[in-house]
């Protein structure tokens, strides 16, 4: 089969074209720069050179193949409203115009910051706009993606959770630079659920779902319900890295004090935050992921516990960077 995959050379999508390729299926991955992507044209992918939020040729390789993943997004916990909007929704909306009526599949990935808040979330939470514009984006993507299955688009969402494992851009070497500094800092009593999952955990679901008869439009929640709270998942990286940093627990009402100010130096200086008030609200909230109905449907549930996630993920730091 051959298969379109956006953000190829990301944390997700590069572990979703190997295991692609290891499937014997054809990928076509786009890519900003073809130099940046030498790691997974190595792998067997064929690399597309286009930019997500430009329309162009590009689109043309989208009709060849059978399926599409569109996993590239910007993620991040700080930036412009424009940036966020120009590649998480422009670019979604020039990905189903490439799709619309050439390919049988479009797989969205999406995240649980489509559905912000605290509270008990499924496969059936509703978006909710009005926040940061990260959150804002992947719901509006998310909206796209709803509008283009009304005109015929066979498309199913995956709201996925917080990914971790080797080649991690966010948890690990966040964790990493805090613990630099001399010390670590929990938002609230570390009872509140961590949402984590293992990055090959999260490629299972998603060929699943890409190989799965699945009805248009239909949304999946990719998260382990056994992973450990905040407290303890950080507990168990401290003792995987052998480190025991002084920890220091920070009301939440406290820890968005220290945001509003760290983002108004930001903006005074035009220099990154060293704290936001996204990432509060994202390991403050009490957000309680209840996927039942996505193992049931796919099969599948999570293989990789956290204890040993996190012992390769180390370890692959170690052997790279630490």
């Amino acid at each position: 089969m051959r298969i379109f995959v956006t953000g190829g050379t990301g944390f997700i999508g590069s572990y979703l074209v190997r295991r692609l390729l290891e499937d014997s299926h054809e990928v076509k991955a786009l890519v900003r720069s073809s130099r940046a992507a030498e790691k997974i044209r190595e792998l067997g992918a064929e690399l597309v050179e286009g930019e997500l939020s430009v329309p162009g040729s590009w689109q043309d390789s989208v009709a060849e193949c059978d399926r599409v993943v569109h996993c590239a997004a910007k993620a991040d916990d700080w930036g412009s409203r424009t940036e966020f909007w120009n590649v998480n929704v422009e670019g979604t909306r020039h990905m189903v115009e490439a799709a619309a009526g050439k390919v049988d599949r479009f797989v969205h990935i999406s995240s649980i910051a489509a559905h912000r808040g605290s509270g008990v979330c499924d496969e059936s939470t509703q978006v909710i706009r009005g926040g940061h514009p990260y959150c804002d984006s992947k719901a509006a993507a998310e909206e796209v993606v709803d509008r283009a299955v009304e005109k015929g688009l066979n498309a199913q969402l995956v709201r996925v959770a917080n990914v971790y494992g080797p080649e991690d851009p966010h948890v690990l070497p966040r964790i990493l630079e805090q613990v630099s500094r001399g010390s670590f800092v929990i938002v609230g009593d570390g009872s509140q659920p961590s949402n984590l999952i293992y990055v090959d955990d999260v490629v299972d679901a998603i060929s699943a779902i890409l190989m799965k008869e699945c009805e248009p439009g239909e949304r999946f929640l990719v998260t382990d319900q056994n992973a450990p709270a905040i407290g303890e998942a950080i507990q168990i990286a401290f003792e995987a890295l052998d480190i025991d940093p002084k920890i220091t627990r920070l009301p939440k009402w406290l820890a968005l004090a220290a945001a509003a100010l760290s983002q108004a130096f930001a903006f005074i200086t035009g220099r990154r935050p060293t704290l936001t008030f996204y990432a509060v609200f994202s390991v403050g909230n009490v957000r309680t992921l209840v996927n039942d109905r996505t193992m049931d449907r796919l099969s599948w549930s999570p293989k990789v516990d956290f204890r040993e996630g996190v012992k390769r993920t180390v370890a692959w730091w170690k052997e790279t960077a630490g």
